[in-house]
């Protein structure tokens, strides 16, 4: 039986077209999946990244109303963790309106939609805290994209994000995120291998960093 790819957008975001703007490309995705997507997040892919992620950051963010800003919020799925966990001030970006149309009434302060590969619409050092989870994968944002991560966010401010273990040596995330260790612009606080997906067998890599 074929599969809709409305029900499987995960499956449309492997076979983009290098022709293709890629922004437009998952612009169109999400907004046929952003219906769907908490359905297929917990029952087609078993993910488990937002729990995850978000875990790590109240390891190393201990103050409750810390600014955060969720890149990449999609639904809101982060946000709902947030919440639980007792953080009160939380903004979500996401280059899909129909994604956040979803995210809205979930805890978060403010929404706006963005591709952060183009540069968020936000002043550098602007936040405490940045969460990016499930960004870094297959078609999405490569490794650069982590310059925009720390330039948002605050000296001193912890940077949390997971990286799909598809792509962590082949875009070169391993390879990046040494570099900025020796260059002295963050220290790695956390790097470890858990699962993402558990329905897929998909594991990504959780890293937590504090920016110097």
């Amino acid at each position: 039986m074929t599969k809709s790819s409305k029900e499987h957008g995960i499956d449309r975001y492997h076979d983009l077209d290098p022709q293709t703007d890629a922004a437009d490309q998952l612009k169109s995705i999400y907004a046929e999946w952003a219906d769907t997507y908490d359905h297929d997040n917990d029952h087609t892919l078993g993910t488990v990244s937002q729990p995850n992620a978000v875990a790590v950051l109240e390891k190393w963010v201990s103050d409750k109303q810390s600014a955060i800003l969720d890149v990449g919020c999609g639904t809101g799925l982060v946000g709902v963790h947030l919440h639980e966990c007792g953080f009160t001030t939380f903004d979500g970006t996401d280059l899909s309106p129909q994604m956040l149309d979803v995210a809205a009434g979930r805890g978060y302060r403010t929404l706006f939609a963005a591709n952060a590969d183009d540069g968020l619409p936000v002043s550098a050092d602007a936040y405490d805290t940045v969460i990016c989870v499930g960004v870094f994968t297959h078609g999405h944002l490569g490794p650069d994209g982590i310059d925009e991560l720390l330039r948002v966010t605050r000296p001193g401010g912890v940077i949390v994000f997971s990286v799909n273990e598809g792509v962590w040596e082949p875009s070169g995330f391993d390879t990046a995120i040494t570099k900025l260790s020796n260059a002295g612009t963050w220290k790695v606080l956390e790097q470890s291998l858990q699962s993402y997906m558990t329905k897929e067998k998909v594991k990504a890599w959780y890293v937590a960093a504090r920016k110097c």
